[in-house]
């Protein structure tokens, strides 16, 4: 995706992802850069490569984990004719990159949500600022 897309980017919302195995499929959530299964610096240097004035900007929702339901029928409905091959080949990522947690904010008072969120949102700026070219 970024490789098709670099060429006409002009601003990019750059984030890291996890992911951990759900018995309806998969949860995926928003982690701190360099935190998260995403190759950050490949991106980055696809994007400076065919649009080197490209604006970057941190993208970090705090959230619970969203369930991507793909092994439910219901989710199924949107993909008819989809072959089996590439639901297997997005498990086995799911099960390759599987992180030991992912945060959560509906156990957390009001207070130590926003604390996890300024968290998040520091680290990913110091992953930015030692890691990245951006």
């Amino acid at each position: 995706v970024v490789e098709t897309l670099a060429p006409f980017a002009v601003t990019v919302h750059l984030k890291d992802m996890a992911v951990q195995p759900h018995k309806d499929g998969f949860l995926l959530s928003e982690v701190p850069l360099g935190e998260g299964m995403l190759d950050l610096q490949g991106m980055i240097d696809t994007l400076r490569g065919a649009s080197p004035t490209a604006v970057i900007h941190l993208e970090m929702i705090t959230r619970d984990p969203l369930l991507i339901g793909c092994l439910t029928p219901k989710y199924w409905a949107t993909f008819p004719g989809k072959p089996a091959s590439e639901l297997a080949m997005a498990l086995a990522s799911v099960n390759h990159f599987a992180a030991p947690s992912l945060p959560t904010i509906s156990d957390k008072s009001k207070d130590e949500a926003l604390d996890l969120e300024e968290q998040q949102i520091t680290t990913s700026l110091e992953y930015a600022a030692k890691h990245l070219d951006a």
